[in-house]
């Protein structure tokens, strides 16, 4: 490569090759033409359908429902530096190749995010304006600022990473994650209001600018962007390999220490393989802070989400809970189990499947309560959060045994 622009390019086909294959693998011409085309062809229809006749519940969302969703669609933008390992030799000594490097990446992901801004403007076109009746005008600014908004959150991080690590990088994520809650409360709240949109897209253009300056000018960031970038790569990677079962080795932090579970005992009185293969399975993942980061996240953001709705949707979306957090339960249950400690041990079907719904069983209750005691609150109905949370904790323990159980044969 003799120049910065065919380095970028070669390293850009070759990413593009790279998730090609991922999605190949998950993703054949048996499942695209029985799953994938029918799929989509039957979301297009009910899209139709949305436009003509609009489902009864979308009149009864309030417009309110979009913050959260702008708040954690901005904050998901991410930033990736095309390096590899390979190029610290020769990027150390030209810095600005790696410059160069930089501003193309901006590039591409500002290209990359107006494509997903689209797609959801797209998808929330019914609901604002054939429901909520906004004009074209007012539709169009909203997701501007949107997209902003989505380029700054991966500049922001990326510059916060640079900066600092664990639990420092998340404290410093609190202030912004607040800034961007009021902006789009404010957006939503003003929706058409010119003036405040004027100047909103003023200040968000130039902390853009400024943005793009400070990453620039950040010295010595090239070992930090490979490593942001291999994580970035295999994103999707990983989520694939869990579900088809295979293990992904977690990066292990020097002097660092557990949060729970440092010097316990037995969970269980009863000392069977099951139940200790349980407890390990349990104690891993507790051990580990970024398990407890991403349930803690994961949680709140879905509790966030039931906050806006109305009191009747609130409990149907907390029992589909218990769907969303099995499903997440399943993903790290395959993880754990395809170890390369687990795997030293010959452990019966049987094992497995009753470990599987145990530690299944504990990985939903935590959250489920806590998201049905939130409703409760919200709701005030606090004779039918008495009798549903119990009846959500049954409903968890037989979706983990038949999720193991179908799993198993």
């Amino acid at each position: 490569m003799n120049n910065v622009h065919r380095l970028f390019r070669h390293r850009l086909f070759a990413d593009w090759k790279f998730q090609y294959s991922i999605w190949k693998l998950v993703v054949d011409w048996i499942v695209a033409l029985y799953i994938v085309i029918p799929g989509l062809a039957l979301f297009l229809d009910t899209y139709v359908d949305w436009w003509q006749e609009p489902p009864a519940f979308f009149f009864a969302l309030p417009l309110t429902i979009l913050l959260p969703i702008a708040v954690v669609f901005c904050w998901s933008g991410t930033l990736r530096i095309f390096v590899e390992e390979a190029d610290q030799l020769f990027l150390f000594q030209h810095r600005s190749w790696l410059k160069g490097l930089v501003v193309y990446s901006i590039a591409l992901q500002i290209l990359a995010n107006l494509l997903i801004t689209g797609l959801l403007a797209f998808l929330c076109a019914p609901f604002l304006l054939a429901v909520h009746h906004v004009d074209l005008a007012s539709f169009f600014w909203f997701f501007l600022l949107l997209l902003i908004c989505r380029i700054n959150a991966g500049l922001f991080k990326q510059c916060l990473q640079h900066r600092w690590e664990g639990w420092r990088y998340l404290l410093a994520q609190i202030p912004l994650l607040g800034f961007y809650t009021a902006l789009f409360w404010a957006a939503l709240a003003f929706i058409g209001n010119r003036p405040l949109y004027v100047l909103l897209t003023f200040f968000l253009l130039l902390l853009l600018i400024l943005l793009i300056l400070y990453r620039l000018s950040l010295p010595a960031t090239l070992l930090k962007d490979i490593s942001l970038a291999q994580t970035e790569k295999m994103k999707f990677a990983n989520v694939f390999l869990k579900y088809m079962g295979t293990y992904a080795k977690k990066p292990i932090r020097l002097k660092k220490h557990p949060w729970l579970f440092k010097n316990s005992g037995p969970l269980f009185k009863e000392r069977s393989a099951d139940k200790v293969l349980t407890e390990i399975g349990l104690k891993g993942f507790l051990r580990h802070r970024s398990n407890m980061l991403f349930y803690l996240q994961v949680v709140g953001i879905y509790g966030a989400f039931l906050t806006i709705l109305p009191s009747l949707w609130q409990w149907i979306l907390w029992g589909g809970a218990i769907f969303f957090l099995a499903s997440l339960g399943k993903l790290q249950w395959l993880e754990w189990i395809n170890s390369p400690f687990v795997s030293l041990f010959v452990l019966d079907r049987e094992i497995k499947q009753k470990a599987a719904g145990r530690f299944l069983f504990f990985f939903i209750c935590p959250g489920l309560i806590f998201l049905g005691l939130a409703v409760t609150l919200l709701t005030q109905q606090w004779l039918l959060g008495l009798v549903l949370l119990p009846v959500g904790v049954f409903l968890s323990k037989i979706t983990a045994d038949s999720l193991t159980f179908f799993q198993s044969n």
